[in-house]
């Protein structure tokens, strides 16, 4: 079952945008990283699994495998998340924290690793990047219901444009048959409706995807792979708060 209004309170859904927005810019750091430092995108598989088919297709075998093994390893991140949250779901806090721990780990084991083997790092830490994000997707699709992903926007983007649609048609039914005054008082309730909070929300992701897009190149123009601190910080964080009294909210999805 979605996340909607009916089913959480206002303090669930505010852990929930600032789970899910910091996420994204995890996501986007650590892919324009990986792409900068390595030239290979590891937050979404869809280029890595066309790869795989252009390269077996062009008799370029090795190749194929390195692509493979990236997708193999967003895999086993899925499943590692999965399995965690289904052993930690009765507790009444710090359901996720030991998902985020993993994925801060993780992380942090990638820059250490580039900075100690510079010249032999860059299979070690595609593996590791991508496992990471295979973590973080499975993670925010089982707490949001399948609602939103925060490691690729295209799915984000596709969703806004519904959602806008939905938002005017929203407007239009509760206006109609009461003229301008109807429609009016319809656009001040906007802010109100259920319709509304997803589209913030889904414009929220891709802004949050952006500044890590951006900020992730900027400190690793700066500092090299140290750059990787910014996203351990941010899971770091995200444990504290998981673990915290504010932490104990309810589900957002059955079973979560």
């Amino acid at each position: 079952m979605p996340f909607t209004s009916t089913e959480t309170s206002p303090a669930s859904r505010r852990a929930y945008s600032v789970l899910v927005l910091l996420l994204a810019g995890v996501a986007g750091a650590v892919n324009a990283i990986s792409f900068f430092a390595l030239g290979t995108h590891t937050s979404h598989m869809t280029g890595n699994l066309a790869n795989v088919g252009e390269y077996l297709a062009n008799g370029r075998w090795a190749m194929a495998s390195t692509a493979g093994q990236l997708v193999l390893s967003f895999l086993l991140g899925a499943i590692t998340a999965t399995v965690l949250i289904d052993v930690s779901r009765r507790r009444r806090r710090g359901r996720h924290a030991t998902a985020l721990l993993v994925e801060a780990l993780t992380l942090a084991a990638v820059g250490l690793w580039s900075s100690k083997h510079p010249a032999a790092s860059e299979p070690t830490v595609l593996w590791g990047m991508a496992y990471a994000m295979g973590l973080q997707n499975a993670l925010v699709t089982r707490v949001s219901g399948a609602v939103v992903r925060t490691t690729h926007i295209t799915g984000v983007i596709t969703d806004i444009g519904i959602q806008l649609v939905n938002m005017m048609t929203w407007v239009r039914d509760g206006a109609r048959g009461h003229g301008l005054g109807g429609l009016l008082w319809m656009i001040r309730k906007l802010p109100t409706a259920e319709q509304f909070w997803r589209t913030r929300l889904h414009l929220g992701l891709a802004m949050a995807f952006l500044a890590g897009c951006t900020g992730g190149p900027l400190l690793y123009f700066h500092f090299g792979p140290a750059a990787m601190a910014l996203p351990c910080t941010v899971l770091a964080l995200l444990v504290v708060l998981d673990v915290s009294p504010a932490g104990a909210y309810a589900p957002l999805t059955p079973g979560v």
